[in-house]
């Protein structure tokens, strides 16, 4: 039956027709030839269609539907006069008249709760309601993912944020029981940490080393207690907490040591070590990309000069690579990646052959121009008239014969 329905949708598709009105059957049908009809398909959502007195979901037959009282609803649910689908299947006993979508993932009638199409025994639906970060409850009971909490008080239940939750006596994590953790005085720090006055807590795990009481937030992602420094809920090895220091853009240091998104910075000199931005840092002697030494000697010269690129008085550098041939005193970041110094231009730390510095200009949108070639996120367009070319937006240019997409003549 499906292959006969998709075979019939497939010559639709395949010729030019004219609706011919059919009262007597109820829906459109077209005529390629004397006596030949066809069935028109027609799209109802959400991978729903209708074609005759047939309804498929993504190809496959919705068995049992009342085509003319089939309709979508949303979020994968369906419903005719007396049944509820959900992608395709029937939900077993749902009331069609009653039933309503609910959100992420929820539906109810009258009687039932469902979560994806399968029934929560456990939920009333007179007092059902619909949190968030996964949880539901109704007057008695709470929920995560259409699951049940054990033993979990409705009344009393709060969200705390970040998957968190607790009631009168205990505390959840994404709907699982956090043990060690006391409700009374928990609560939420930021970037994933918790703590209670005992206990310190990262994506619902207990930090064993961390101390509550004197647990804070230095700044970046980075916490540290009075003995010890942490990120992402790792003790960072060896960082004095008493003298660490958060420099931004991931990089910190203490008194001896440099790090990096917690990670220490081999070979880093902590008392003249800074951020310079967009990835870049500096001691006294080197220069750091992402963390990494980048090369670059002299660190004290180091001049971010944006879009990944940075030089020193002798060198350029895009995100630590050497720009070889690159003439550090003459060199210069325009924008969206390009950048030049007297003699050659460069795209994403790559030399554009065919363009002329002294006359090359940034237009937008990835275009760019010399006095004789245009080119696009560095690679030329082939046949385009630099005098009269010009960046409109969104992708488009043009210039006076020809109108181009990305790069790209549009024909």
């Amino acid at each position: 039956m499906i292959k006969a329905t998709l075979k019939i949708l497939a010559l639709t598709l395949s010729i030019t027709a004219v609706t011919i009105p059919n009262v007597s059957l109820g829906y459109p049908i077209v005529k390629d030839q004397p006596n030949h009809f066809f069935l028109l398909q027609q799209e109802l959502g959400g991978g729903y269609i209708k074609i005759g007195n047939q309804i498929l979901y993504r190809g496959q037959e919705v068995k049992d539907a009342n085509a003319s009282t089939f309709k979508y609803l949303k979020d994968g649910h369906a419903k005719d006069a007396w049944k509820v689908y959900f992608r395709g299947n029937i939900i077993k006993d749902a009331s069609a008249s009653s039933f309503q979508v609910l959100t992420s993932g929820y539906t109810k009638d009258a009687w039932k709760v469902y979560f994806r199409g399968e029934p929560m025994p456990d939920a009333s639906a007179s007092s059902f309601q619909v949190l968030t970060g996964g949880y539901t409850k109704d007057a008695w009971k709470v929920f995560y993912s259409g699951q049940v909490i054990p033993n979990a008080s409705a009344s009393s239940f709060k969200l705390l944020g970040n998957g968190y939750s607790k009631d009168s006596w205990k505390v959840y994590f994404r709907g699982e029981l956090l043990q060690e953790a006391s409700a009374s005085s928990f609560q939420i720090l930021g970037d994933h940490y918790t703590k209670d006055s005992w206990k310190v807590f990262y994506r619902g795990q207990v930090i064993k080393d961390a101390s509550a009481s004197t647990f804070t937030l230095v700044g970046d992602g980075y916490y540290r207690d009075s003995w010890k420094v942490f990120y992402s809920g790792q003790v960072i090895p060896n960082a004095s907490a008493s003298t660490f220091k958060v420099l931004g853009d991931g990089y910190s240091r203490d008194s001896w040591k440099a790090f990096y998104f917690g990670k220490e910075i081999a070979e880093a000199n902590a008392s003249s070590f800074e951020n310079l931005g967009q990835g870049y840092a500096k001691d006294r002697w080197n220069s750091y990309y992402k963390g990494q030494k980048s090369g670059q000697q002299g660190g004290a010269a180091v001049k971010v000069l944006g879009g990944g690129y940075a030089k020193d008085n002798w060198e350029v550098f895009y995100k630590s690579e050497k720009l070889q041939g690159a003439t550090a005193s003459s060199f210069e970041y325009i924008a969206d990646g390009y950048a030049k110094d007297r003699w050659e231009v460069y795209y994403q730390g790559i030399k554009i052959t065919d363009a002329t510095a002294s006359s090359f200009t940034v237009l937008g949108g990835g275009y760019a121009k010399d006095r004789w070639e245009v080119f696009y996120r560095g690679q030329k367009v082939e046949d385009a008239t630099a005098s009269s070319f010009e960046y409109l937006e969104k992708g488009y240019a043009k210039d006076r014969w020809n109108q181009y997409y990305r790069g790209e003549k549009v024909k």
